[in-house]
Order: structure tokens, then C-alpha cells, then sequence
């Protein structure tokens, strides 16, 4: 059998290895552009969804784009039908799911 010491260090090395491999980017299937529809709000530009892989793209009227994981159908029909999308957006998804930045929201325009 293998000495004490020697488990220590594959269990330790084994949770790094977990741990780095959360930070790395969406992989390729889940980077594939997920189709939005424009909605009416005062912070929302637009909202999309794929039922396949669960995860949920939101755009904000700053040019940002972010992509929740592991949101349920029914939030995302929720949202879709809430009569205020940003009041829905920070009760219901905002701190509630893992996300990811796709693209950084634009410098603010001098006019």
C-alpha cells in the first residue's frame, strides 16, 4: 500500500485540479451563440435561453452579456413573462445561479 503522505498529496492535488477547472471558459458546446429576443426593459436589451444545456443569456442595455447555468425552464418562461424583467432579474437569477461574462459591458460615451 502506498504511505500515508502519498494520499495526502493526491487528495489535495486532486481538489486544486477540481478547483482550477471551474475557472476555465464555457467549454465549446456551451459557447455556441444562444439566439435572444429584444425585451422591454429599462436595464435589459435582450433575453435568451437553450432548454438543452439550461443556461440562460442575458445582454444589458451596457453592451454587457452574461450566461447563467443551470437555470430551469420554468425561470426562464418566468422571466420572459414578468411584466418587470429587471425587478425578475435580481430576485430570481441575479445571485441565484453560477454565471459567466461573454463580453464585457461598453465604456460609458461622452456626448
Amino acid at each position: 500500500m502506498f504511505p500515508r503522505e502519498t494520499l495526502l498529496i493526491s487528495r489535495r492535488s486532486f481538489i486544486a485540479l477540481a478547483l482550477a477547472a471551474t475557472a476555465f471558459p464555457l467549454a465549446a458546446e456551451e459557447a455556441a451563440p444562444i439566439t435572444r429576443k429584444a425585451v422591454e426593459s429599462s436595464n435589459l436589451t435582450s433575453i435568451g435561453y437553450d432548454a438543452r444545456l439550461k443556461i440562460l443569456e442575458v445582454e444589458f442595455h451596457s453592451g454587457g452579456v452574461y450566461r447563467y447555468r443551470e437555470v430551469p425552464k420554468e425561470i426562464f418562461a418566468a422571466f420572459m413573462a414578468a411584466d418587470s424583467k429587471g425587478r425578475y432579474f435580481t430576485a430570481h437569477v441575479r445571485n441565484e445561479y453560477r454565471f459567466e461574462r461573454m463580453k464585457a459591458a461598453s465604456p460609458a460615451r461622452k456626448p
